[in-house]
C-alpha cells in the first residue's frame, strides 16, 4: 500500500482524541515511514489550518509516532525536529488563554526530556515558546494524571492529595475497556482473512508464479501494517492497563484511610451519643422529680380586704 498525501490528510481530518484513532494514525505513519519527510509536512501544514481545540490532537499523535517509531530507526526523530520549533510556537501562543492544553504539551515535552528522545538543548528551545509567567510541568507538583507521563519517580504524597476521584476511575476504566484491542470484534474478522501462506515460509519458497507472489506480496503487505497497528494498540494498552492499576491501588488506599477516619469518627460521635443520652435521661428523671403543678387542688379566692375590716355592732 503505497503512501497518498490525499489519504493521509483526510485520515489527519478523521483523527479523534480516542486513543484507538491516535494509535491506528500512528501506525499507519510509522509503516510508511519511508515518507517521512511527506508525512511530517502534511502534519505541519494541517496543523497550522486546524482549529485551535484540535491542535493538540496532532501534538498526541506526533508523540506516539516519534516514541513508537524509533525503533525501527530515526526517520520520523529527525523530520519532527525539523517543524517542532515552529509547531510548538504556533501551538502554545493558539492555547495562550488555555492552561489545561498547556500543561497537556508541557507533559510531552517533559517525556521527552526524561527519555532523551531529543537533546537538553532541543528540549529547551522549544519550551521557550510557553508563555511566560505559567507554572511549568517539570515545576508543577500536579502529578497525577498518568495519560501522558512516563515511570519515573515522583515525590511521596499522600493518599489524600493523589487518589483519583470516583468518576475518573469509572471514566479510565469505561474507556479502557471501550477501546480495548482484546474486544475488537473489526480486528479479529480482519485477522481471519489473513491467507495461510502469510505465515509460511516454506510454502512462499514453492510458489512460481509470478502473479500470485504479487498478490500475495501485497496480501503481507497489509498484514504487516494490520500486525504492526495492533502491536501498538496492544502494548499501549499493556501501559495504559498498568496505569490504570496503579490508578485503583492509590484509589483502595485512599479508601482504607477514608475507612479508617469514619471508624475514628464513628467512636468518637458514639462516646459524644452517649454523654447525651446520659443528660437526657438526668434530665429526664429530674423533670419527673418535680411537683405536677397541673394537679394541684384549686384554692379558694381570698376575702374582699373588706370584709376583713367590716364595721363594728352598734
Amino acid at each position: 500500500m503505497s503512501f497518498n498525501t490525499g489519504s493521509f490528510v483526510g485520515k489527519l481530518i478523521e483523527l479523534n482524541n480516542s486513543q484507538q484513532s491516535i494509535q491506528t494514525l500512528s501506525g499507519w505513519a510509522i509503516h510508511h515511514r519511508r515518507n517521512a519527510q511527506q508525512i511530517v509536512d502534511v502534519w505541519f501544514q494541517q496543523l497550522t489550518k486546524s482549529p485551535k481545540e484540535r491542535k493538540l490532537l496532532f501534538m498526541f499523535l506526533s508523540n506516539d509516532i516519534i516514541q513508537n517509531s524509533k525503533r525501527k530507526g530515526n526517520e520520523f526523530t529527525q523530520e519532527f525536529s525539523r517543524v517542532l520549533p515552529d509547531a510548538l510556537s504556533h501551538t502554545y501562543k493558539s492555547a495562550v488563554e488555555d492552561l489545561k492544553t498547556i500543561k497537556q504539551i508541557d507533559r510531552i515535552l517533559q517525556i521527552w526530556k526524561e527519555r532523551e528522545i531529543f537533546g537538553k538543548d532541543f528540549i529547551e528551545k522549544l519550551q521557550s515558546f510557553r508563555p511566560k509567567g505559567l507554572r511549568s510541568e517539570s515545576q508543577s507538583e500536579d502529578q497525577t494524571d498518568g495519560t501522558l507521563l512516563s515511570p519515573t519517580k515522583k515525590r511521596v504524597r499522600s493518599t489524600s492529595d493523589s487518589a483519583p476521584d470516583p468518576d475518573t476511575v469509572i471514566r479510565s476504566l469505561i474507556n479502557l475497556e471501550r477501546g480495548s484491542a482484546l474486544q475488537d470484534s473489526r480486528i479479529k474478522q480482519q485477522f481471519s482473512t489473513i491467507p495461510n501462506e502469510v505465515w509460511n515460509v516454506q510454502a512462499v519458497e514453492k510458489i512460481t508464479d509470478r502473479k500470485r507472489l504479487e498478490t500475495l506480496l501485497k496480501s503481507v503487505d497489509n498484514s504487516y501494517e494490520l500486525l504492526s497497528q495492533h502491536r501498538i494498540r496492544l502494548q499501549t494498552e499493556f501501559q495504559e492497563r498498568n496505569k490504570v492499576a496503579a490508578m485503583l491501588k492509590e484509589f483502595v488506599m485512599h479508601q482504607k484511610e477514608q475507612l479508617r477516619s469514619v471508624e475514628s469518627r464513628l467512636t468518637e460521635y458514639q462516646g459524644k451519643l452517649q454523654k447525651v443520652q446520659a443528660v437526657r435521661t438526668q434530665l429526664q428523671s429530674h423533670l419527673n422529680s418535680l411537683p405536677d403543678l397541673t394537679t394541684v387542688t384549686k384554692l379558694e379566692p381570698l376575702p374582699e380586704p373588706g370584709s376583713l375590716f367590716g364595721a363594728p355592732d352598734d
